[in-house]
């Protein structure tokens, strides 16, 4: 099927598909299975090469059911058949990553529509119900967050709380419970109510767990935007937002830097703002993408990329980066003018 081609075609063999679900701990020799309650890495990618194109692979050694191509692993996360909804599948991973592979109706994601549309099952659907208790900000919690300049009344405006356990149970009655305490924190980025929830684990080998009902397209940052203003960055994720919104800019961010921003955003976007600008991590993977998001938009609008001066490194490659190590929001804005036109 031509349109299976062109998803492969565009997500490297379908390795942007699992880094879009997974993370880019698929990059690694064994990976955890979030989608499972996996507690021990036991997952991995290989490149089989094939005559129609090379494609990834995914090996769990913990349930055969895990294993497969792209279209099998996403067609588990969705709880679908890759036999009887293949084409269902395709047009989710499509309309989950961005790709504009399938014709989308002009005003489908219109800003009156798409808000309404807003509520959507999340990529994690073979959990049926999740219970949150949420406690007071430690302060180690507050210490974390403003290492990156975050402070209690930002983390409030967008919706972020601190997570005492999350309890989850799946399709198939299994219950697991995921904690946060002082060493290991847990936070929740909310959405619609709290009836769809993005949990964020930076100290644990998983970072991310979704459950509920989310964005769809997944964006965060969007209701807190300012009416309008000079600069609007499109960051690689919600704790960029977080540090700029912080330092007084205003910014979204999509699930991934692989993820494409529908064409209706962006276009009411630059209604708002005068210059749209993508702000990636440092590493190989925000410079190509923040390059290729500008091509793929500059004919039409006024968008620009920003590469910070830091490293590249794991510790050293984004904008809360970049403020953990010091910078100021002067510092910032001279990086800004200089490679904004």
């Amino acid at each position: 099927m031509k349109e299976a081609e062109a998803i492969l075609q565009r997500t490297n063999g379908g390795l942007r598909v699992f880094e879009h679900f997974f993370g880019e701990t698929v990059r690694k020799k064994l990976f955890l299975n979030p989608f499972r309650g996996d507690s021990n890495p036991s997952c991995h990618l290989y490149l089989h090469k094939e005559s129609a194109g090379d494609r990834f692979y995914m090996k769990d050694y913990g349930s055969s059911e895990w294993s497969g191509d792209c279209f099998t692993i996403a067609g588990r996360i969705f709880n679908l058949n890759t036999r009887t909804s293949f084409v269902e599948i395709l047009k989710k991973i499509d309309s989950e990553m961005g790709l504009c592979i399938f014709t989308e109706s002009p005003n489908q994601y219109s800003q009156s529509n798409w808000r309404s549309q807003e509520i959507t099952k999340s990529v994690e659907e073979n959990v049926v119900s999740f219970s949150p208790t949420y406690k007071d900000f430690l302060s180690e919690d507050i210490e974390f967050w403003s290492q990156y300049g975050i402070s209690k009344t930002t983390l409030n405006t967008y919706n972020v709380r601190s997570v005492y356990n999350c309890k989850f149970k799946k399709e198939n009655g299994k219950e697991y419970t995921v904690y946060g305490g002082k060493k290991k924190p847990v936070f929740a980025y909310l959405f619609n109510q709290g009836k769809g929830i993005k949990l964020y684990m930076p100290k644990s080998p998983v970072r991310f767990l979704y459950a509920g009902r989310l964005p769809k397209p997944y964006i965060f940052g969007w209701e807190q935007l300012t009416q309008n203003g000079n600069y609007v960055f499109i960051t690689g994720g919600e704790k960029d937002v977080l540090s700029l919104a912080a330092h007084g800019f205003s910014a979204i961010s999509l699930n991934s830097e692989t993820a494409h921003l529908q064409s209706t955003m962006i276009e009411e976007l630059s209604k708002r703002f005068k210059h749209i600008v993508f702000l990636y991590d440092c590493d190989e993977t925000g410079k190509r993408e923040s390059l290729l998001r500008v091509e793929e938009w500059k004919e039409k609008y006024k968008t620009s990329r920003v590469v910070l001066p830091l490293s590249g490194e794991k510790t050293s490659k984004d904008i809360s980066d970049f403020f953990l190590e010091g910078r100021t929001r002067d510092e910032l804005m001279k990086i800004i003018e200089a490679q904004v036109r």
